[in-house]
């Protein structure tokens, strides 16, 4: 949403991008800590929610008690927010009433929206939001909120009207591999129950928003000096309240239906703010440089229409936190020397754009949406990655993950498919010659058999006959010819030749005759 309007923007815009980032992350192959990282998210989500409902309440107080004081004045716009409020309200327990069918569906009657069970369960919220057509419901009501919403809008205000129709929008994404998915299939289909419960929150979010922006929006339509309103309420807006350790916290402190004219005083601790150029508002900015929660207070002198000062106090906090950072093999939990490990990489908060990685033992090369290859060098040496990001215009290292490098295991020969047992003269025959590959190995590698030999016993002695490559010569193919029920033959000294260059000698197999 537009600042403009909408005081909590930066704080809602950064959790929309660590959703966002999230959801990308959904398409590869991570473990858990991203669903424990969504429902961090839609925490975030709610505590901005509650934080919107309280400031949207004092807005509807301040209409209230201007429709007393002027009637004739406010008490029409008094009643047009009065209907804002009524169909936010309904849209905002619609969809809460959305993820409580969709949990209790998961988790059995039982079922608590604030502490789900089945975060990565994939066909319930598909289910209820696409099949039993709850997600086109759902579309269809947001479209009429957002155009009662636009109705109220004054047209040449093409500002707010513009981000109403983007934090509301329920277009269709672009077409896709020659495919166009519906808007709820887009939102509901595909991904893990939490992640759509954290979008779900995140509408609600949107909706508190725009109902914000247009309450504020006809709030301004009031004549503020021709009133005299009961109550003046400080106000402290963040760029954010959740800061990394080391960047610098901003707020902007200011006072509600404030009279232009005047200029108020704000301190914090004692020291004035510096004002904002063009605006009523303090700026209070301070390093962020211990973790934790932090707490500040201030007040701010306003003079009254009397002449005499009044002091309103005000207080705040904001909490610094230790940079995060996620990387998770998409494989498995080591990267195998000689061969490309694809991993994915990313900061919650900052654009992929934004980051920087290095490794020690081996090379990094960066592929589309924050996937990397990894190539290490050395069996038995870690590689560490190490994660930095740019961030207020300076490159920050945020940590280090390290990983242990192995050899890529031996494979295991076969013929027809089998490496021991029974095995019948003619499908012997019909056998081009001997494979070898890694049972349930997750790479794609692959080996050539470079030579082996064929034994067999015959009168008391053994035969045996080489040969390089891959397939059986003729010479093998005649001493397997000689073979009875009952014989036992014998390949032997394999040596194979694997993708990373390195030469094995595999154990040798046996065959009985049936």
């Amino acid at each position: 949403m537009g600042t403009k309007y909408c005081p909590e923007a930066p704080r809602q815009r950064m959790i929309s991008l660590m959703y966002l980032v999230l959801t990308a992350m959904l398409a590869l192959n991570v473990d858990k800590t991203v669903l424990d990282a969504f429902v961090m998210v839609n925490h975030n989500f709610m505590q901005t929610i509650e934080s919107s409902i309280a400031k949207n309440q004092r807005v509807y107080d301040e209409f209230s008690n201007a429709a007393k004081e002027n009637p004739k004045k406010a008490e029409k716009l008094n009643n047009e927010v009065l209907k804002v409020k009524a169909s936010s309200d309904s849209l905002y327990r619609y969809i809460h009433s959305l993820k409580e069918l969709i949990v209790k569906k998961a988790d059995g009657p039982d079922g608590n929206v604030d502490n789900i069970i089945s975060k990565d369960d994939l066909n319930y919220a598909a289910e209820l939001m696409i099949n039993k057509k709850h997600g086109l419901a759902l579309k269809k009501a947001i479209e009429k909120y957002r155009k009662s919403l636009i109705a109220l809008v004054d047209t040449t205000n093409t500002e707010l009207i513009a981000s109403i129709n983007k934090s509301l929008d329920t277009s269709a994404p672009p077409p896709s591999q020659g495919q166009t998915p519906s808007w709820e299939s887009s939102k509901f289909e595909g991904y893990p129950l939490i992640a759509v419960i954290t979008l779900m929150s995140k509408i609600q979010s949107d909706v508190r928003f725009a109902e914000s922006d247009v309450i504020n929006h006809l709030y301004a339509q009031i004549d503020a000096a021709s009133f005299k309103f009961n109550k003046l309420q400080a106000q402290v807006v963040s760029n954010s309240d959740y800061v990394l350790q080391g960047n610098t916290y901003e707020a902007k402190v200011f006072l509600s239906a404030v009279d232009t004219t005047a200029n108020p005083v704000i301190l914090v601790g004692g020291t004035t703010l510096p004002m904002v150029p063009g605006e009523n508002a303090g700026l209070y900015k301070i390093s962020a440089s211990k973790e934790g929660k932090v707490e500040y207070r201030g007040q701010i002198n306003y003079k009254n229409p009397s002449g005499i000062i009044v002091n309103y106090p005000f207080k705040h906090e904001y909490e610094v936190a230790k940079p995060s950072w996620t990387v998770s093999p998409t494989k498995m939990n080591v990267f195998y020397a000689g061969l490309a490990n694809p991993v994915s990489i990313s900061v919650p908060g900052i654009s992929a754009t934004n980051i920087k990685v290095s490794i020690t033992n081996g090379t990094i090369e960066p592929g589309p949406e924050g996937n990397y290859l990894v190539k290490p060098e050395k069996v038995g040496v870690k590689s560490v990655i190490t994660i930095s990001a740019m961030i207020d215009g300076t490159l920050k290292e945020i940590g280090s993950t390290p990983f242990r490098v192995k050899k890529v295991p031996d494979p295991v020969a076969f013929v027809a498919n089998k490496t021991e047992g029974t095995i019948s003269r003619n499908e012997l025959e019909a056998q081009q010659g001997v494979l070898a590959k890694i049972p349930d190995f997750d790479f794609e590698m692959n080996f050539t058999v470079t030579s082996f030999v064929v034994s067999t016993s015959r009168a008391g002695f053994i035969v045996d006959k080489a040969t390089k490559g891959n397939h059986f010569s003729q010479e093998q193919r005649d001493l397997m010819k000689g073979l009875n029920p009952g014989n036992r033959l014998y390949i032997e000294s394999i040596t194979v030749k694997g993708d990373d260059g390195t030469t094995r000698n595999l154990p040798a197999i046996s065959f009985k005759i049936n």
